[in-house]
């Protein structure tokens, strides 16, 4: 928000009732934004299925719902999920995913991948140097992560889907596999951390997990585990998404800050 005033931007807040009080925002209720702004930055997770879209500043969510009609509107959010999409279309709103953006993505990768490895801490009984560490994608968030973790001293594998990607975390220091490997190499793991925002760890692959292992998936949407069977089985797993608002919210606000001019 900062970044945004400075930038000569007016500002309207709904759901944020705890905010800093001495940011010059002018607290309305939702109705009043979505009628009187240009643009609407939602969180970065967007909304639920119910139309929820939940603040850590406030302790009831805010409610989306088709009285909102605003045509024109610019909605931005980290992921839109279908009933968002839905929403924005029959109101005439212009969604855009500004998760997708490259620059967002790689600064936003760094808190996360932050977020990710303190969640692993809580839950662990060892150390991270000396443990083995194995993270599932290669992509923006799943390259910090993997590097952060050889940094302090783990043993990084990375598991991926193209043989390209293979070659390139090969050549960044870690021990590549095909994600048909999983199961062969799962067991012999300490930490787990998933990017991959597809259902990766099944019933199956879970049977091949240790009980004493942690498993954080970082994420989008609903997550890459079968969180039912998970609970079933007694392994430990966490989805943790939106991790550099929940963790470090004034580096998120200042990553949102430069990227979001531009969007604009």
């Amino acid at each position: 928000m900062p970044s945004l005033l400075q930038a000569g931007a007016k500002i309207l807040a709904a759901g944020l009732a705890r905010l800093p009080c001495h940011l010059d925002v002018v607290p309305v209720d939702l109705m009043t934004v979505i009628r009187s702004c240009h643009a609407v930055l939602l969180p970065m997770a967007g909304m639920d299925a119910r139309g929820r879209v939940q603040s850590y500043y406030d302790d009831a969510p805010i409610v989306l719902d088709l009285t909102l009609s605003s045509r024109g509107l610019l909605v931005l959010t980290g992921v839109a999920r279908p009933e968002l999409q839905a929403l924005g279309e029959a109101n005439g709103w212009r969604i855009c995913e500004i998760g997708a953006d490259d620059e967002l993505a790689y600064l936003n990768s760094v808190p996360t991948a932050e977020g990710a490895v303190r969640l692993a801490q809580d839950r662990a009984v060892k150390t991270i140097h000396g443990s083995r560490a194995l993270v599932v994608g290669y992509g923006r968030c799943g390259i910090t992560l993997a590097a952060l973790l050889k940094g302090m001293g783990a043993h990084v594998t990375v598991v991926v889907r193209q043989t390209g990607v293979l070659a390139k975390a090969f050549a960044a220091g870690h021990s590549p596999h095909y994600v048909g490997e999983l199961s062969r190499v799962l067991g012999s793991h300490d930490f787990l951390f998933n990017t991959a925002p597809a259902l990766v760890f099944t019933e199956e692959l879970l049977v091949c997990m240790r009980r004493d292992s942690v498993l954080i998936d970082i994420a989008s949407g609903a997550g890459g585990v079968d969180y039912q069977a998970a609970k079933r089985l007694g392994r430990i797993v966490v989805l943790a998404p939106s991790l550099p608002g929940k963790f470090t919210p004034e580096t998120a606000g200042h990553i949102l800050g430069r990227a979001l001019p531009r969007i604009l």
